[in-house]
């Protein structure tokens, strides 16, 4: 009998290398803090809110070695507001991210599921709010990268990478009977990082993205057709993008951006271009050949510097500028963002964050990440302080 148990240890011991590549990991982040805006709707405002710099969240990832270095991989993310313990994304389960695939090192990742387009991907990282949440957006986000959404029924597609060079696609099918274009989408990416340089390119296309992204971004506007609204002026439900008057048709977007690091100090500089078509549905008062379109185009420069190992401070600028061709409204945002962060340890941070932003143009008024803060000033200019504690586990 001890012979028997000792061949078992043994063979045991030897059976454990073959599955060291497996593994399921929880993992999360817990972002809280007191909000305070100068104007809000005419009244200054205090507001304790959850995961700004990090939305909060709880997920499981793992992988699964299936051999010739293939490996079964998945991920299931769950956001919350930890001020009320609420659901986030509209109050899907796992509605950061929910997808299954399959990793090669020489072919690369196979994806199915909820999933990051290639904006989030590519681009983001090349933007302030890539690094520091949500404030930090270009206007109201109107072009993804802060990942105001996410796209349902999507496979997605990454190369390995080639010195420093990765490219991917994405198309997610739209799942309308008879109808095999209706709410889907593609996105493309490429990035290269070689050091201290990184580089990411990014085009997304959403056919009908009011109906097709139901977590919070995309709501009609209350307005007539006959009575278009300004861009950014619509309402929207606090995050992402925003609506129009009617219901608006398809969402196309491109961006582009860097950054460099040398030393403490990192660069990055960023473009992105959106469009929506048919956004006041076909207003009646369009000349003959004015497509009926609203468009944004936002540029942006910021820069961090780590003072010491624990203490970091950032400064960027955007500027955004819209055109609606039915209103022939030509809104403008401008908008500075601070930070200054202090790492307790590894896992645990403080930080203190300020935005200012002034509208021009138009019937535009600001209104600093679309409501989400507290809602639209009553003047052209606001500004927003927070201080935060943010632990990752």
């Amino acid at each position: 009998m001890k012979k028997s148990l000792l061949a078992l240890a043994v063979t045991g011991a030897f059976a454990v290398p073959a599955f060291a590549q497996n593994s399921v990991t929880l993992y999360g982040v817990i972002d809280a803090g007191l909000t305070y805006v100068n104007n809000s709707g005419g009244s200054h405002l205090w507001a304790m809110q959850s995961g700004v710099v990090q939305g909060s969240r709880w997920g499981l990832k793992g992988t699964e070695d299936l051999g010739g270095g293939t490996s079964a991989i998945f991920q299931i993310e769950n956001g919350f507001n930890v001020m009320s313990g609420k659901l986030g994304q509209g109050g899907l389960e796992f509605g950061r991210q929910a997808y299954v695939g399959l990793s090669n090192n020489q072919f690369g990742t196979l994806t199915l599921g909820r999933q990051y387009d290639s904006i989030v991907d590519d681009v983001q990282a090349t933007t302030f709010n890539g690094q520091w949440g949500a404030y930090f957006s270009h206007p109201s986000d109107i072009d993804n990268t802060d990942n105001g959404f996410r796209v349902n029924n999507a496979v997605k597609y990454v190369t390995p990478k080639w010195n420093g060079l990765q490219a991917e696609g994405m198309y997610a099918f739209g799942g309308v009977a008879g109808q095999f274009g209706r709410n889907s989408a593609l996105s493309t990416g490429l990035s290269y990082s070689a050091g201290p340089l990184y580089l990411g390119a990014a085009y997304f296309f959403a056919k009908n993205p009011s109906t097709q992204f139901a977590d919070g971004n995309f709501i009609t506007n209350t307005g007539t057709a006959t009575a278009p609204v300004a861009p950014l002026v619509g309402q929207s439900n606090g995050h992402g993008a925003f609506g129009y008057v009617g219901t608006p048709g398809s969402m196309e977007t491109f961006g582009l951006g860097g950054t460099y690091a040398f030393g403490p100090a990192t660069l990055g500089v960023n473009y992105t271009h959106v469009r929506y078509d048919n956004a006041n549905q076909g207003a009646a008062n369009l000349p003959a050949g004015i497509r009926d379109a609203v468009w944004f185009q936002s540029a942006e420069v910021w820069g961090q510097y780590s003072l010491t190992p624990a203490t970091t401070l950032g400064l960027g600028y955007t500027y955004t500028d819209g055109k609606d061709s039915a209103s022939g409204v030509k809104p403008k945002w401008h908008q500075v963002n601070a930070i200054a962060d202090y790492r307790l340890s590894k896992r645990t941070d403080v930080y203190l964050m300020g935005v200012w932003q002034h509208a021009s143009g138009g019937s535009a008024k600001a209104d600093i990440y679309d409501g989400a803060a507290a809602g639209e000033s009553s003047t052209a200019n606001q500004v927003l302080a927070r201080v935060g504690l943010r632990h990752k586990f």
